[in-house]
């Protein structure tokens, strides 16, 4: 028998040699691969410049106008503070400038915010955000404690009610943090941070709504004013060097720069497209239902929550996408969240409704968590008082700036007005703070040249590292929601697109449960610190298809 295994291992030998050396090359190759998108796309490299202290007179003349003062606007105001003379934030909802617009606790404001669907929703954060936020604002955990906004490790991942280990030990026990709180908490808190501690005096907000742009008289591929109509609907024009637009899902931009004439051309350009044509959309038609409750601290503390945030997304989309969240939000709030992708309106209105759709979700190996009913059932008997909201999330879409023609050299967008994503995977924003990245990163190219104005190559510039680090989302958004039986896909496209990808996503997760390796390319993604390529690991496609194989 000895002799026979030391046969075959000789006859062996030499197809485990060229295996080994083959393996070696296509890991040389994955590896190549990842350290260049990870330059290129993951944001890291540039968030690492973020906050550090400027030259004195190393300023761009004139104002930079932000159309918008939700958390892209805000996030702009913050890195154009550094560079302009002046920043202006336009602004719709005027009491968002008011004390009120900029409490401590964002559950006591006395207005209700009119232009954010998803204000009183779900809202999650990637890790990302919170390790980049801290370079901006470098007293953000003394804000959020002020706020009573939650900071924890970001271990909350599952696959369909199955906890995903956290890779504590492969980040030697320092995990990356997250923040916990809710959109109306996370939103009041930006402001505060941008606008209310005179920290960044050159920033200025105004009531109003950018309804129009004109172009320079002398050079038609600059814009030289802002028409902004005010609360008082009296007409003013603001002079700017840069407008920035941070509308959101309204994507206003689009409607200025075609009534002044951008995003035309007489000549056909390779690789561009008009400004009419750069829109493309598909609708996942995704429902929230949400109940939020204000509980005392004697029934928050019966309440046994392992963690401040549990999720669950259904295994299986037979019955559309599915997904349940509870967590603890800022203040002693609780927020019961139901989620479900359908062709017809779905609203989950009552605690009972939200029991029969945990008990109807299809999970993995782990049950619902006992817990989760105790806690429905605590909630009842403490007859807080509910608040119920629904929402019929917007299609996604994607204006591709970065291929249109004839943009005016100084405007830019950035958030939703760029492209939004299904909210469900706690991306957007991120996606916002991207924006800024680049921003800062293009506008810090501009400023060491000395320059004093725009070049003619910026809005092109801009648009191209947007891409680069935004595109990423898009494609994640198209991929999975594909997935989603009554999903409206893209025209020329169909459901079957990216279905080998979904199949070795979920097969990956699986795996992920018990493997550490699997779970830290899984978690580093999930979190905004990986790569397009780190779930496809060489290693890791050959242990997530010999794991398929054996049946686990």
């Amino acid at each position: 028998m000895i002799s026979q295994l030391g046969q075959l291992r000789v006859t062996l030998q030499p197809f485990l040699g060229v295996a080994g050396v083959f393996y070696g090359l296509i890991f040389l190759a994955w590896w190549l691969l990842r350290q260049y998108l990870f330059k290129r796309h993951s944001g890291i490299p540039e968030i690492e410049q973020l906050g550090k202290p400027r030259p004195l007179g190393q300023k761009l003349y004139g104002t930079a106008v932000i159309c918008g003062g939700s958390v892209a606007g805000l996030l702009a105001a913050r890195v154009c503070s550094e560079f302009f003379e002046r920043v202006v934030i336009v602004e719709p909802e005027e009491w968002l400038s008011s004390e009120d617009g900029m409490r401590r606790f964002s559950w006591e404001q006395e207005h209700k915010r009119t232009r954010i669907m998803q204000y009183h929703s779900l809202h999650g954060n990637q890790a990302l955000l919170y390790a980049g936020l801290q370079k901006l604002f470098p007293d953000l955990d003394e804000q959020c404690r002020f706020s009573d906004i939650a900071i924890y490790p970001a271990d909350r991942l599952n696959f369909a009610g199955t906890p995903i280990p956290a890779p504590v030990e492969s980040y030697r026990g320092h995990l990356p943090k997250t923040l916990l709180c809710s959109r109306a908490g996370f939103e009041t808190l930006l402001r505060r941070l941008v606008l209310g501690r005179q920290t960044f005096p050159n920033i200025v907000q105004i009531a109003g709504t950018v309804i129009g742009v004109s172009s320079q008289s002398d050079d038609l591929s600059r814009i030289s004013r802002v028409k902004i109509r005010k609360a008082d609907l009296q007409i003013e024009e603001l002079d700017a060097s840069l407008v920035v637009d941070c509308t959101g899902v309204t994507r206003a931009g689009v409607k200025w720069l075609s009534q002044s004439g951008y995003g035309t051309t007489k000549a056909h350009v390779e690789g561009k497209l008009p400004l009419q044509d750069a829109k493309i959309s598909f609708d996942q038609k995704l429902h929230y239902s949400t109940l939020t409750c204000s509980v005392t601290p004697a029934t928050l503390e019966k309440i046994s929550m392992p963690k401040f945030e549990t999720g669950i997304v259904e295994d299986g989309t037979d019955n559309g996408r599915r997904l349940f969240a509870i967590s603890k939000t800022d203040g002693n709030r609780i927020l019961i969240f139901a989620g479900q992708s359908s062709d017809e309106t779905v609203k989950y209105e009552s605690l009972d409704d939200i029991r029969a759709f945990i008990r109807d979700l299809k999970v993995y190996k782990d049950p619902v968590p006992s817990w989760i009913f105790e806690g429905l059932d605590i909630i009842e008997e403490s007859q807080s008082d509910l608040h119920f909201s629904h929402v019929r999330v917007f299609p996604t879409a994607y204006i591709r700036y970065h291929q249109t023609v004839n943009l005016p050299s100084n405007f830019i967008a950035l958030g939703d007005s760029v492209l939004s994503v299904d909210p469900i995977y706690g991306q957007g924003c991120t996606k916002a703070f991207l924006g800024a990245v680049v921003l800062h990163s293009t506008l810090s190219a501009q400023t060491k040249a000395g320059a004093k104005a725009l070049t003619a190559a910026f809005s092109e510039q801009f648009f191209k590292e947007h891409f680069n680090k935004t595109d990423g989302f898009w494609q994640l958004t198209h991929l999975l929601d594909y997935g989603v039986p009554c999903t409206t896909p893209l025209p020329g496209e169909d459901l079957q697109k990216g279905s080998l990808v979904r199949w070795y996503l979920r097969r990956l997760q699986i795996l992920a449960i018990k493997d550490t390796q699997v779970a830290r390319a899984y978690w580093d993604g999930s979190m905004g610190f990986g790569t397009s390529v780190d779930i496809f690991h060489p290693w890791i496609v050959l242990k997530t298809l010999l794991n398929t194989a054996i049946g686990q």
